[in-house]
């Protein structure tokens, strides 16, 4: 079986990156692309971008999906058994076009969001997101409520959980050891990423927290404005490698992760996923800001503390919680990091990926 995967960013560099680094670089942002081989399933990558101005109508005409890459897809010539896409919004004329019976290949795709009941979201679901042979949730919340809300059918929605490449993650923990003498003489709690990121209260929250905060967002635009910042917190805005992020995160007592749930449009977003899964992969305690469905429910696998939207009380007594026991803190971290090995990795991921992409093509 071939299958061709486009996405919703470029993957050409990651793929590189992953084949120059002797297979070393955590391959999960792939979405199976290189561990679907093993199950004889083989993927090419379609390039992200090629015509600059069918770009600029996709950001125009989202409801289309990318253009771009869509009508390569449909006019180059191209050997595959199954388009599979990476995030369900690259590939809504494909969709549309294979339920009115254009398209004879399957059309397959991870879902990341769901949306609001309204007169046209059910039209769009009707007449695009069903048009999909099989939809892959991140999380069962999110399959739940396609199911449940849009009535979709249960045969064509299945439950997909992403997975870290965690050898990776193994490789930097076996390499890298932190003096016992050190551990907690400069510990911090590390708070990385861009998307959706709600910087603003958790900066507050530390005006009346003792420890240091660790801010890593590259280039992100929300420290253009001035907020005042305590001397307890740092801000990171330059670029750092994965190896140097997780080794920042190795480093870090516990790890935040607050969300501005404000942003996403849909009702349903899976949002702050990387940042948690990195955090479970390098064995860190979680506190995180409550979504509308959590992808995992930290509370409940007791890795972790949920606070509230825009909370900024609930983060200081999370964090202060979380510093005044230490023991439970390093044993959420390792609870964190078993789910990894059991269930929240790739090799997990990409088995259950290759039997719903096989199923599909029957």
């Amino acid at each position: 079986m071939k299958v061709i995967l486009l996405n919703n960013y470029s993957m050409t560099a990651q793929w590189e990156q992953w084949k120059e680094e002797n297979y070393e670089y955590p391959s999960h942002h792939l979405w199976g692309a290189t561990t679907l081989p093993k199950y004889g399933i083989n993927v090419d990558i379609l390039p992200y971008e090629k015509y600059s101005f069918l770009k600029k109508i996709s950001n125009k005409v989202k409801i289309l999906g990318d253009l771009d890459q869509q009508l390569r897809l449909l006019f180059g010539k191209h050997d595959y058994d199954i388009i599979y896409s990476g995030n369900q919004g690259s590939t809504y004329l494909l969709a549309i076009l294979r339920a009115i019976g254009i398209l004879r290949k399957p059309v397959v795709t991870i879902q990341h969001q769901s949306f609001k009941k309204s007169i046209f979201s059910l039209l769009f679901i009707k007449l695009i997101l069903s048009g999909y042979d099989r939809l892959f949730c991140l999380s069962n919340g999110l399959r739940d409520h396609l199911i449940q809300e849009f009535n979709l059918p249960e045969k064509k929605v299945d439950l997909l959980e992403w997975g870290i490449d965690i050898s990776c993650y193994n490789q930097l923990k076996d390499n890298y050891t932190i003096d016992a003498r050190e551990e907690g003489k400069n510990s911090f709690i590390l708070s990385a990423g861009r998307t959706y990121r709600d910087y603003k209260t958790l900066i507050k929250a530390f005006q009346k927290i003792k420890s240091c905060l660790k801010i890593y967002s590259a280039k992100d635009p929300f420290f253009k404005n001035k907020y005042e910042i305590s001397s307890n917190v740092k801000i990171v805005t330059d670029y750092l490698s994965w190896r140097e992020i997780l080794i920042e995160h190795e480093k870090a007592y516990a790890i935040a992760i607050p969300l501005d749930i404000t942003q996403p449009k849909s009702y349903i977003n899976v949002i702050g996923v990387t940042s948690l899964l990195d955090a479970m992969g390098m064995g860190k305690a979680v506190v995180m800001t409550r979504t509308v469905e959590p992808c995992i429910d930290i509370e409940k696998e007791g890795i972790g503390i949920f606070v509230e939207p825009g909370d900024e009380k609930k983060w200081q007594e999370a964090i202060s919680y979380l510093l005044e026991n230490p023991d439970e803190t390093r044993e959420m971290g390792n609870r964190s990091r078993r789910l990894c090995e059991k269930k929240y990795n790739l090799e997990v991921f990409t088995s259950r990926l290759s039997e719903f992409l096989k199923d599909a093509l029957r």
